[in-house]
């Protein structure tokens, strides 16, 4: 193979690298996009009446944001919970993150919460009717509890893809990336050998 040809080949294998996802983040959360069809790994609390996972089409929204499933909300005349408790690495950063639709149903609310503190509380919330990413940077204390408070009395919040994972690339580097990367260096090895055996 020549130089030029070696150069090439390498920067489009470095170029493919580059662009492709680097990492992908663990979700601690058991079951946070309930493609399970139900609650498992959560824990519910409180008013539980009218709140339940579905797939494709309900209410006022066309379906999940995430997979098949998703959990709508519509207790009515009290509050109810949802939570998780899991473990974590003490001082590790974190991002709690979920995706909710909302149509601003009167009278409704909706919180979220990590080990009590409250992060979002919302009033009659509305997302315009498409789902919407809600984002927090946290930190661990070796086991956590997230939890979701809700009540919607005239119809329901949509509620998906929750996630806790590590913040800021503490992930694990994609196995495509690293075999990518491996082909180059074998490729450039391979090349330089024959020109040394010259």
């Amino acid at each position: 193979m020549r130089p030029k040809t070696l150069l090439v080949v390498v920067a489009l294998a470095l170029a493919v690298m580059i662009s492709a996802p680097k990492t992908f983040a663990q979700n601690l959360l058991a079951n946070g996009s309930f493609e399970t069809g139900d609650f498992t790994g959560w824990t519910t609390g409180g008013n539980f009446e009218d709140t339940e996972v579905v797939s494709g089409a309900f209410y006022q929204y066309t379906g999940a944001q995430d997979g098949s499933f998703y959990a709508v909300l519509g207790p009515v005349g009290s509050d109810a919970t949802l939570s998780q408790t899991f473990s974590d690495t003490v001082g590790g950063h974190y991002t709690f993150s979920f995706w909710m639709n909302a149509v601003g149903d009167n009278p409704s609310d909706f919180s979220a919460s990590w080990d009590g503190t409250s992060l979002l509380a919302q009033t009659n919330p509305t997302t315009g009717g498409v789902w919407t990413q809600f984002s927090f940077n946290v930190t661990g204390t070796g086991s956590d509890t997230i939890q979701f408070a809700f009540r919607d009395d005239p119809g329901y919040i949509a509620l998906d893809n929750v996630s806790v994972s590590a913040a800021g690339g503490g992930s694990t580097p994609e196995p495509s990336s690293i075999l990518l990367f491996g082909t180059g260096v074998v490729a450039l090895g391979g090349v330089v050998r024959r020109k040394l055996g010259r």
